[in-house]
């Protein structure tokens, strides 16, 4: 038996079904990998965000305790403000490209401090599994509010992550007269120091990242208001 060799345009032609093959396969790979790295990128750019809005809420809370302070006050009582505290945390997520989701305050004591803030923040943009008509390009990220009233069953992946922040105020004490008869407060001490000032009180409290929360989920007091 005679095997005939294939003819060179079959030859080309395999050769450049084989290439075609080859070129898709590579093309699928590269957006694989840039989409695997993009929805990295969504994880890490929250993490960063939430690490940012969590500093930032509780850095209030260290704020309004060093102005107690240098008012020679003792910063007793409630330390977070959910008001001061969630402004501070939106702006802070929204300059590092994410969106706030949820934020609260607890405390080791009996849920009157708030010290420890935890906050959930998701990215700014998203990311769609693709459609198969194609009617949506692989890398329109953009997350405009509306992907989850659109119903059409398509998958949205987004970068979400959560941070806790703990603010430490020292020991501190009143200052009172040396004159036994004035019987007055004339400053605070903080660790042996006497308090000078708001600059000299803040540097004296700590702001830092922790990985748990406080038992109590802080309460912090209202005022009852009398109807009529």
């Amino acid at each position: 038996m005679v095997f005939k060799s294939a003819k060179p345009d079959e030859q080309g032609q395999a050769s450049l079904f084989l290439l075609v093959a080859l070129s898709l396969a590579l093309l699928s790979l590269t957006v694989l990998y840039v989409r695997l790295g993009f929805a990295n990128d969504l994880r890490n750019r929250a993490q960063q965000a939430a690490d940012a809005a969590a500093l930032a809420a509780a850095g209030q809370a260290a704020d309004d305790a060093a102005r107690t302070l240098a008012n020679h006050r003792l910063p007793y009582g409630g330390l977070y403000s959910p008001a001061g505290g969630r402004e501070r945390a939106e702006s802070y997520a929204k300059a590092n490209g994410s969106i706030l989701e949820d934020i609260r305050a607890s405390d080791n004591g009996t849920g009157n401090t708030g010290n420890i803030i935890r906050v959930e923040v998701r990215s700014a943009q998203c990311q769609r599994e693709l459609e198969e008509g194609g009617s949506r390009h692989w890398n329109d990220s953009p997350c405009d509010g509306t992907e989850s009233e659109e119903g059409d069953g398509i998958s949205l992946h987004s970068g979400n992550a959560d941070a806790i922040a703990e603010v430490t105020v020292p020991d501190c004490s009143y200052i009172f007269h040396p004159d036994i008869e004035n019987f007055s407060i004339i400053g605070v001490s903080c660790n042996g120091q006497s308090i000078r000032g708001y600059e000299h009180a803040r540097r004296m409290i700590e702001v830092k990242l922790t990985n748990k929360e406080g038992k109590y989920l802080y309460k912090p007091a209202t005022r009852n208001n009398d109807d009529g």
